[in-house]
């Protein structure tokens, strides 16, 4: 007579379904498509302060400001000079109209003046040029448009500053031997960030400096400055507001990564049982002895077997 042996009575490794959990995985989820949705929408989020951060990178340094003086008198036959200032600084160079008025204290120029000058009695006519937040090569260029302000040829002008650590070197040259002593004027003036500590010039302030140079002659300019680069202190501000924003995006990567992981079974390896049996006190059977043939212990009488 066959013994039919009951589902309870199977090894607990050999029920159904870890028999079929290996067979039947689950499909991949689609997390890592979210993950990285997620990733670009950060992405996206950071490119306005990147943006902001290298405009802001364009506009530091060390600026420089002043005027420039230049005029003639009204009896020049090539007119008084003018400046043609390019667009790119447009906004940031004005021109306007100069005229000179005879001194009260020299009635011998006076009478000259008034002998010989034919615009309202000025002594001397031209343009006043300002300028403002000029960059290194701004104002390199700045020079070149002064120097044509009076026709070709009729002088140059080279400037430039630099940086030594705290200290901005300002050094310029100027070559006037094509202007004419006592009728051409030209008087340059520069504004710095922090204290002048030494020049050639004539100094107007603590910050402020100007040269009025002789025509015909050649002239150089000096002038040093002391103060910190304004350039040192914003990068330390962007450096650590860049670090924060990477460190937080770090972070939510990370999180993203840990929420998102695949928690399905890898091939070969079971799945756990939700509700795991626990051992009786008396133990299970021992290994290799059969559940079926236990005798006695089943309840049954020798007279039953029989």
């Amino acid at each position: 007579m066959s013994t039919v042996r009951p589902s309870s009575m199977l090894p607990s490794g050999s029920s159904p379904a870890s028999r079929t959990s290996c067979s039947r995985r689950p499909a991949p989820r689609s997390r890592p498509r979210v993950t990285a949705v997620v990733l670009a929408a950060i992405l996206l989020l950071a490119t306005p302060l990147l943006s902001g951060c290298l405009e802001r990178s364009t506009t530091v340094g060390d600026r420089m400001s002043g005027s420039v003086i230049v005029a003639t008198t009204p009896d020049n036959p090539s007119g008084p000079p003018r400046l043609d200032v390019p667009e790119s600084m447009a906004g940031q160079v004005s021109v306007s109209e100069y005229k000179e008025a005879p001194s009260a204290d020299s009635p011998q120029e006076q009478q000259q003046t008034d002998a010989t000058a034919g615009d309202a009695g000025a002594i001397r006519v031209g343009s006043r040029v300002t300028f403002s937040n000029l960059t290194a090569g701004q104002f390199s260029q700045f020079g070149d448009i002064v120097a044509n302000a009076f026709g070709d040829n009729a002088m140059t002008m080279d400037l430039s500053a630099k940086r030594s650590g705290d200290v901005v070197r300002f050094r310029g040259s100027s070559d006037l031997t094509g202007l004419v002593a006592g009728r051409d004027y030209l008087k340059l003036s520069v504004s710095f960030a922090g204290p002048i500590t030494a020049t050639n010039g004539d100094q107007n302030s603590d910050t402020s400096v100007s040269w009025t140079p002789e025509p015909g002659a050649v002239a150089d300019f000096t002038a040093d400055a002391t103060y910190p680069d304004p350039a040192t202190a914003a990068f330390g501000g962007w450096s650590w507001l860049m670090g924060l924003l990477c460190l937080a995006v770090v972070l939510v990567v990370a999180r993203l990564a840990y929420v998102t992981r695949d928690r399905s079974p890898r091939p070969g390896r079971p799945a756990a049982p939700k509700n795991p049996t626990a051992p009786s006190d008396g133990g299970g059977p021992e290994k290799g002895s059969s559940p079926v043939a236990s005798g006695p212990a089943n309840g049954s009488t020798g007279s039953d077997a029989r």
